[in-house]
């Protein structure tokens, strides 16, 4: 396990400040946010490459604040591999082993049995410089899983990777972790990487994590307006509770009155956000009797996304997009400028304390 209590790390002009977080044995661990929000400092923090001038950072139990990162028993992929260039595959993935002491037997025994798993035995005899970026990523993870660290911490190792080469390291370090169940902290600013890869996720801005959850959690119902807004969830409307009964609320935003569920305990004059999906929103076919979260809006823009239609509507006060199957959008026949009636279902929208 790693823990890190109240770390402070300060570089002059960013700070790290007041991190606190755990990461389980076999846990995948995802750490995400903007450039500059702190992420790589967080990685070489727990490395041991800056030390923190306030808090702990444990590893299995013991206090290895002051440890250099040779004490550690953690291995780092950094975003460009790192590998020598001189030397072979094969001597790259021993480089660990042989600093470590292991006897010749013992590296070749080792550098083969990883190459195996990852399926990169073909490549022992050759140079970084003759393989392609998903190779160089594969041989980067065997050396640093081949010393057989107590975590592994990986930055962006995939950002540098094709949209096809990414999503098949994507799936192979799934099936890889499934296997091995080695502890990881990965950094990345791809979503759809911390959905696949990931268990929880720390998010962190301008030096601070300001959310710890499961990834699933985090989407549905992030904590804070620019979290939302930073993980491009399109939907997220401010507004004021004007009622609560049960776990229901009554919400006004900008002059729009919105029937939610509720998990949080809110109370009459609480500021929410309010998180609703595109996909969740629906445009109904005829004006319906009932006027419960239904509303004339006009339809403003219209972008066709291969697989579906991404409308934005809007009132005087409040405007949403709505995504549409390429079916449905045509049955519609919806046309800029014209009037629809948008039904927003009450038990699919995520009311969040500001």
């Amino acid at each position: 396990m790693i823990v890190l209590e109240d770390v402070w790390v300060n570089l002059g002009d960013f700070q790290l400040r007041g991190i606190t977080l755990s990461v389980d044995r076999g846990e995948y661990f995802i750490v995400m946010g903007p450039s500059g929000a702190g992420k790589t400092i967080l990685l070489k923090t727990i490395l041991g490459i800056y030390r923190p001038w306030r808090g702990r950072v444990v590893i299995d139990g013991v206090d290895v604040t002051n440890y250099p990162p040779e004490r550690r028993g953690l291995s780092y992929v950094p975003q460009n591999y790192g590998l020598f260039p001189h030397m072979t595959v094969e001597d790259n993935i021993a480089f660990g082993l042989k600093i470590r002491g292991y006897s010749k037997h013992e590296i070749k025994r080792r550098v083969r049995e990883i190459a195996d798993v990852l399926g990169i035995s073909h490549l022992l005899h050759r140079k970084p410089k003759t393989l392609s970026g998903g190779e160089q990523q594969r041989v980067a993870l065997a050396r640093a899983l081949v010393v057989e660290p107590k975590a592994i911490l990986l930055d962006e190792p995939l950002s540098a990777l094709d949209y096809r080469t990414r999503r098949e390291l994507q799936v192979f370090l799934r099936n890889l972790h499934t296997r091995l169940r080695f502890t990881a902290i990965h950094v990345t600013h791809d979503f759809t990487e911390a959905i696949m890869l990931g268990s929880r996720v720390a998010f962190m801005i301008s030096g601070e994590v300001v959310q710890c959850s499961s990834v699933k959690e985090l989407v549905l119902s992030p904590r804070r307006r620019d979290l939302a807004e930073l993980l491009g969830l399109v939907n997220v409307l401010e507004g004021k509770v004007i009622a609560c009964e049960g776990d229901t609320a009554l919400i006004d935003v900008s002059g729009v009155v919105i029937r939610a569920k509720t998990l949080y305990n809110v109370v009459t004059g609480t500021r929410v956000l309010l998180v609703i999906n595109p996909s969740d929103v629906e445009i109904l076919e005829s004006r319906v009797t009932s006027p419960v979260n239904v509303v004339s809006c006009r339809v403003e823009d219209i972008i066709w996304q291969v697989n579906y239609y991404e409308v934005t509507v809007k009132t005087d006060n409040l405007v949403m997009r709505v995504y549409i199957p390429n079916r449905q959008f045509e049955r519609l026949g919806i046309r800029r400028g014209c009037t629809v009636y948008v039904k927003v279902p009450e038990d699919y929208i995520r009311v969040v304390p500001v």
